[in-house]
């Protein structure tokens, strides 16, 4: 779906964020945390996965979620924590 449709979102013509964009952003956001935090950046998901990497750059640089996101490594330091 990422890719094909017209806008940079998920849902419809892709063209408006809607709750599924908003739902899933943070997860992304810990996955990519995640990924450069314990697994020292094992997936390359900018190249393995261009259109998910151009949808996270979209999504993360909106003013909504950098004025909501906490820094990574607090994002980290809590699954650190979790995975204990």
């Amino acid at each position: 779906r990422l890719g094909e449709a017209e806008g940079e979102f998920l849902v419809g013509n892709g063209e408006k964020l809607t709750m599924m964009d908003c739902a899933l952003a943070p997860k992304l956001y810990h996955l990519q945390c995640g990924l450069e935090g314990f697994k020292d950046n094992a997936i390359d998901l900018a190249a393995q996965f261009p259109a998910l990497s151009k949808y996270m750059d979209t999504v993360f640089a909106r003013p909504s979620f950098v004025k909501t996101t906490y820094p990574k490594e607090t994002v980290v330091w809590g699954w650190g924590n979790a995975r204990n």
